[in-house]
């Protein structure tokens, strides 16, 4: 019997995108690349999708520009 493969959170992918990044990224940067893996927003705004889940975690991402993050 095969397990069922996990799907990542977008918490959990939006740390990934932002590990491969060498540099800071936009919140809507982040929405693209998350688009581009496959992601399926529940929301008609994605970016909104996004921006709440960056400040509900920010213990773990870091605003160093406007809209703009890195890992802390």
């Amino acid at each position: 019997m095969k397990a069922k493969k996990k799907r990542l959170t977008i918490k959990e992918l939006m740390i990934d995108i932002l590990k491969k990044s060498k540099t800071p990224l936009h919140y809507r940067e982040i929405t693209e690349r998350l688009k581009k893996r496959g992601y399926k927003f529940h929301r008609k705004e994605p970016e909104r999708s996004v921006y709440i889940t960056i400040k509900r975690h920010l213990d773990i991402f870091k605003k160093v520009k406007p809209a703009t993050f890195r890992l802390k």
